[in-house]
């Protein structure tokens, strides 16, 4: 269905729509750090674009328009997909999708396999009807699963070991762009944790590595973008970018 923004003026203002609102919203944290360093370029932040342009059709991408805290709705029943960033980009051969999400140190939420297990199993002198419930949330968890494994491409018995949230956060890039009616999107981590001393990465990287692996789209090092891959119709990218945090 349609959806109405209103435009920011300030970073704060996303706050309201962050999940835990000001308890989300401080100085050093992904909320904070995001919207402030996509505000302040008023535009694609240098260290972004350093990372797209290494991708031909993508140099030289234009800012039209960020949604931040985007709703996307997924298959099944449950909660929509939050992207932190959702940037309509326009490139030489037509608007894109580029996918954000911003992050520090903190985890890309659950693993797959922990994330459809769902609640605990059933308790001792919990009611049939609580149980029957809790079997029809395990069942529609794997059902939403598998259709996004289905975008994806991917063996949903293969990937119990990496994160679900990379494997939502990349399929809404793909719904939006065919919602806007875009061929190509870019889902790119834009993180602001301390950068440690080479070889070693930044926290979550190889996370993110990983999945990036599994979608035979390697990422393998922060600051570049992996080859495409045709995923849904979507011209798909994937690509991760180390930044310093606000001052």
């Amino acid at each position: 269905m349609p959806s109405f923004q209103i435009s920011i003026e300030s970073p704060k203002e996303i706050i309201p729509r962050l999940g835990k609102q000001c308890l989300h919203w401080k100085k050093g944290r992904s909320a904070h750090e995001l919207s402030t360093s996509w505000m302040n370029a008023k535009g694609i932040p240098l260290s972004v674009r350093a990372a797209l342009d290494q991708a031909s059709e993508w140099q030289g991408a234009e800012l039209l328009e960020g949604i931040f805290e985007r709703e996307t709705e997924l298959p099944g029943r449950g909660k929509a997909s939050q992207t932190d960033l959702l940037a309509l980009v326009r490139l030489k051969a037509g608007n894109a999708i580029l996918g954000v999400e911003g992050k520090v140190d903190e985890p890309f939420g659950e693993l797959v396999g922990d994330w459809l297990k769902g609640k605990p199993d059933e308790k001792i002198g919990e009611p049939p009807e609580a149980t029957a419930t809790r079997k029809r949330s395990t069942q529609n968890r794997k059902e939403r699963f598998n259709a996004l494994c289905a975008v994806l491409e991917l063996d949903p018995a293969d990937v119990g070991s990496l994160y679900y949230q990379l494997f939502h956060r990349t399929c809404a890039s793909i719904y939006e762009a065919k919602r806007f009616g875009c061929k190509q999107a870019v889902v790119l981590v834009h993180s602001f944790a301390a950068m440690p001393t080479p070889p070693l990465k930044p926290a979550c990287f190889g996370d993110f590595s990983a999945f990036a692996t599994k979608m035979k789209m390697p990422v393998t090092a922060p600051g570049t973008i992996s080859p495409s891959r045709l995923c849904n119709g979507i011209e798909l990218r994937l690509a991760w970018v180390s930044d310093t945090p606000s001052t």
